[in-house]
């Protein structure tokens, strides 16, 4: 019973740790610049632990292109998709942005889906944009408001975070 509760102890202050080196990353993002936040995203996007980048295969439609965000469309021209490491699924793919299929999200009217995480499940959402305006939106389909980055980079940095700080408390 000791040991269970020691264990039991231990997962709770990894998580404790987690949540505050989290939120202390997520502060930051949140405060930095779209000039800033393209920078460190442009160098983590090249940490293959967490990112697969997978170049264009082809033209984009320019009238397309010319609706997204400037920095979603600056993406959109070199990749036809940014995959999350380690959520690759047979049936489904890959969690993460997918240029190559943008369209009408599924959740809201007036957004165009560049990406997705967790399909076929209760945590489905939609990474998007609002033609004509920057930034860039999480749609949930169980939550209402949907979650507002600056920049398709915050939303990177975000997710690379996420991905670094939850595997540095598992290392310790």
């Amino acid at each position: 019973m000791l040991r269970w509760i020691k264990q039991l102890w231990k997962r709770f202050e990894s998580d404790k740790l987690e949540r505050e080196r989290w939120e202390a990353q997520r502060q930051r993002i949140a405060q930095t610049s779209v000039v800033q936040a393209r920078e460190e995203a442009l160098r983590v996007l090249q940490d293959e632990g967490v990112f697969r980048l997978v170049p264009a295969s082809g033209m984009r439609d320019t009238q397309l292109l010319a609706q997204l965000p400037e920095d979603v469309r600056e993406l959109a021209t070199q990749y036809d998709r940014v995959d999350l490491v380690g959520t690759e699924d047979p049936w489904r793919g890959a969690d993460g942005l997918d240029f190559s299929k943008i369209g009408p999200t599924e959740l809201r009217e007036g957004y165009w889906r560049i990406g997705r995480l967790a399909p076929d499940t209760d945590l489905y959402t939609e990474i998007a944009v609002r033609p004509g305006e920057p930034g860039v939106y999480e749609l949930y389909w169980t939550l209402g408001e949907p979650e507002w980055h600056p920049s398709v980079y915050h939303w990177l940095l975000q997710m690379y975070w996420m991905e670094r700080t939850s595997q540095d408390v598992e290392e310790h």
